[in-house]
């Protein structure tokens, strides 16, 4: 019986955490995405994907970052390290020519 509701508990308790997630990180990928979309011609199955792998990397970034006292050196790896990760992601659904056009749109998109 303990058993049971030991894991019953657990069971809630992980998909409690799941469920919350970085509005930060939703919010700057939803921005992207809208900016990408406005300027690119890509299908609603891609548009998801691209928002996922945005939203992937910028919550991965922060709990990568925060609280960790990281110098500015340290923080510029970690970013490097998530701009390759993505860009290998992004190239197995898209062309090079619209990854290149996707990065720069995501760019333009943080300083709005």
């Amino acid at each position: 019986m303990k058993n049971i509701i030991l894991v019953c508990f657990m069971a809630f308790f992980v998909t409690f955490t799941q469920a919350q997630k970085n509005k930060y990180a939703a919010n700057r990928a939803e921005n992207a995405v809208s900016l990408i979309k406005a300027n690119m011609e890509i299908s609603d199955s891609d548009v998801v994907f691209l928002k996922e792998t945005l939203y992937n990397k910028y919550a991965s970034n922060a709990l990568k970052i925060r609280g960790k006292n990281l110098t500015e050196e340290e923080k510029k790896e970690v970013y490097r390290s998530a701009f390759k990760d993505t860009r290998k992601k992004l190239m197995e659904v898209f062309t090079n020519d619209q990854v290149k056009k996707i990065i720069k749109l995501e760019k333009e998109s943080f300083q709005k």
